[in-house]
């Protein structure tokens, strides 16, 4: 019996040392002194430990622009004419998501497009397609900006100095240009669909707590041959600029020169009761003019609505 209490008293104190020198070899102690055997056991115990505990390799690392060129011509009199980009981006972990590139052309009009990647890659190559069947300016087009976005949202934005310093095709020619170069704008006649707005109850047929509607129809009209793109209204309260909401609508094809727009957008519960009037209007084409009016600039916006205000109560 003393035999085996004496054996099992070194089997437990062999078990405590070897448990002592995984613990302090994971703290960073000197073991030059021990044994190769017990050398060993700190070693094979360190990498067990940093097996089950590796570091979390997140992307940090916005992803880049490798390479960027465009077409020589563009015939911008053709049906669904396009400039083609042909992009390559990459991203080191987590895949390039997102790419968009602007062209501007001799006069400062633009065009733009943005790509989706809807299965993020470490590398990607495409030709991006944008439309110039509606541009105006004839001549020297270039790629004015690129920004790539990875999965995680970090990206790098290219102007048109880095992209000219990376690429020898950053510029092309366009011919045949005749679209809209004139702005549109709003005519009388317009309908106030909402005159008045109980901010606590939420449209017909949907759940209470969503937020109430409010709703225009503007008379639109382009004199070029572009058509009405999008318009926004901006409503405040006694002129104080602080305390508005916005309606939005767009028209879905081009050529639509003289549109009935309708615009909507939402009432919050937290908005102040009163009468709100329109103070801003912006309009634009499918040209990309557009026209700004703003009652602090001196236009007159309450001939555009019947009823101007729309009045928002509890």
């Amino acid at each position: 019996m003393r035999v085996n209490s004496i054996r099992l008293a070194v089997l437990a104190a062999a078990s405590l040392t070897a448990a002592g020198v995984a613990q302090a070899g994971s703290t960073g102690a000197d073991f030059s002194k021990l044994g190769a055997q017990q050398q060993a056991r700190v070693a094979k115990s360190e990498a067990a430990q940093r097996a089950n505990s590796a570091e979390y390799n997140y992307d940090i690392k916005p992803a880049l622009l490798k390479k960027v060129t465009v077409g020589g011509k563009v015939d911008a009199s053709r049906k669904f004419a396009q400039a083609v980009v042909t992009l390559t981006a990459a991203d080191n972990l987590s895949g390039v998501a997102e790419i968009s590139v602007t062209l501007m052309g001799p006069s400062g009009q633009t065009a733009s497009n943005t790509w989706y990647n809807s299965f993020p890659s470490k590398r990607a190559e495409l030709d991006l397609a944008i439309s110039m069947d509606g541009v105006s300016d004839n001549g020297t087009w270039r790629v004015y900006s690129v920004n790539v976005r990875d999965a995680n949202n970090y990206g790098t934005f290219y102007d048109e100095a880095a992209i000219a310093a990376m690429s020898s095709r950053s510029t092309f020619t366009v011919v045949g240009a005749t679209g809209d170069q004139s702005a549109p704008e709003f005519k009388t006649g317009g309908i106030n669909l909402t005159p008045t707005v109980s901010r606590s109850t939420p449209p017909g047929g949907m759940l209470p707590g969503t937020p109430a509607r409010a709703g225009v129809q503007l008379k639109l009209a382009d004199v070029g041959t572009a058509g009405i793109y999008t318009a926004s209204v901006e409503y405040c309260l006694n002129d104080q600029y602080w305390n508005c909401f916005t309606l939005q609508g767009y028209v879905s094809a081009r050529g639509k020169t003289e549109v009935d727009l309708t615009l909507g957008g939402q009432i919050y519960s937290g908005l102040d009761v009163g009468a709100y009037v329109p103070t801003t209007l912006n309009i634009s084409d499918y040209a990309g003019n557009s026209r700004y009016y703003a009652i602090y600039y001196g236009d007159d916006l309450s001939s555009m609505l019947d009823t101007p205000a729309i009045n928002v109560t509890p």
